[in-house]
This record gives structure tokens, sequence and C-alpha cells, in this order.
């Protein structure tokens, strides 16, 4: 019951602070709101990337600019209140990427960073998407089926092999967090670079009898992301066909 009250508090002292020492935007540094409207409009073209060895993967903007600013704004610099409009962001492109409701699978972060940074930040973000979808009437869920040894490396730096060798050593299955079965899954995670990470997690998950529909990270890294970025029609997706199981083997 805490956890109901607190948070309508929490956005009401955030509300108070704005009119005594309004932050500035987290995107450009614009005085006086947030998050502005012309960074937030940088979020609102989900693209759909097809890469090697993949899920689908669902992203909503490049991880550069203004989004680049608004990621680590909310992952670095404790823009906590950023949460909720990221997550009304992953709502609206699950919905236009035609995924049903799903069991949010968050990337885990390394113990000592989640500590550092007061929780895990895709914890937080993925039980966000779960309050904004219920209120359109929608039933997703959040599985913390995946976690992080406290020897894993920060991947800041890593090349794709190292990157690789860390997740094999340190990312682990946590069975009681899986998802319920027949459910479709998403994998939610903060920056795509070189796809370790989803690759890791998609092959645990699916040898777990769970695979992953689709992979949806909030930013992509990269000229290569910049270049694949496909815009996502009216109807879903390029070509009308849903992400599906056929891609999370």
């Amino acid at each position: 019951m805490a956890r109901r009250t607190d948070r309508p508090l929490h956005e009401a002292f955030l509300a108070l602070a704005d009119l005594v020492l309004p932050s500035p935007c987290a995107g450009c540094g614009l005085d006086g709101e947030r998050w502005c409207a012309a960074c937030r409009d940088r979020w609102r073209q989900p693209a759909l990337l097809d890469l090697p060895d993949l899920p689908p993967v669902l992203a909503l903007a490049p991880y550069a600019g203004s989004p680049r600013e608004v990621l680590l704004s909310y992952k670095e610099r404790g823009r906590r209140e950023l949460a909720r409009p990221l997550a009304e962001l992953v709502t609206d492109a699950l919905r236009a990427g035609g995924v049903p409701p799903a069991a949010l699978v968050p990337a885990p972060s390394r113990p000592s960073a989640a500590r550092a940074r007061g929780g895990d930040h895709m914890a937080r973000l993925a039980r966000a998407v779960v309050a904004s979808s219920r209120s359109r009437g929608e039933v997703p869920c959040v599985s913390r089926a995946l976690a992080m040894g406290r020897g894993a490396l920060d991947a800041v730096g890593l090349d794709a092999a190292a990157r690789a060798d860390n997740l094999a050593r340190h990312l682990r299955l946590r069975p009681r967090g899986l998802p319920p079965p027949g459910c479709a899954v998403a994998l939610l995670d903060d920056v795509l670079t070189t796809g370790a990470t989803a690759r890791a997690a998609a092959g645990l998950l699916a040898a777990a009898g769970r695979p992953v529909d689709v992979v949806v990270v909030l930013t992509v890294a990269g000229s290569r992301g910049r270049r694949t970025l496909t815009r996502v029609g009216s109807d879903g997706q390029p070509g009308g066909h849903p992400p599906g199981r056929r891609h999370a083997a």
C-alpha cells in the first residue's frame, strides 16, 4: 500500500519543485521544462532493426544528441522523473510495432552500478511501462528473469568479443522470475551497441523455453543504427507483420 501513496506524493513534490526551481530540459538544457516538446519529439519515430541472430529490435531513438542526453540524465544523473515519460514512449512504440501486452524482461545492471544509481534503472522503467500500459487497459507484467553477477565488468570500452565473454561468464537466469508460459516476451534495454547483451539474454531465455519476441531499446548507438533505422508504418511495421517467435530461436 505504501507504494501507491508514495508515487502521487513524489509527483506532487516534483510539481511543487518545478514552481520554485524549474529543472532544465534533460535533452537540451532549456530552462523551465524537464523535457521540452522539441526534444521529446525526437523519440516519436520508433524503428525496427533487422539484425543478425537477434529477434526484431524496436528502437526509439539514436544514441546521439538530445536522446543521448536524456538517457544519461535518467540513467546516470538522478533524473528519475523521466521514467514515466520514457515509459509512455515505450508503450506507444510497442503498440505501433504490433506487440501484444507482454512480459517485460529488463536487461539487468551490474550490482555495483545499480547501487551507485540508487536502483536498477531498467527495472524501474519496466515497472513504469506496466503502469502506463495498464492505464490504457492493457495488462503486461515485469519478469525479473535475468541477473548480472558481481564480477561483471563495465561494458563501456569493451569490444564485441570482450562484451560477449563478459556476458557469458556473468549473465545468469533467474528461474523464479521467468515470464508465464505462452506469454509474449519483450526484452527491454537502454542502448544497443554491439548487440551482445540482447543476444546473450535472448539465448538464455530461449533455452529456458521463453523465446524473446521483440527487443525494445531506448536508443541505438553508432552509424549503423542511424543508417538502419526504418520508420514503423501505420500497420505496425514494414510488410505489416508484427514481431513473432520465428525470430527468437
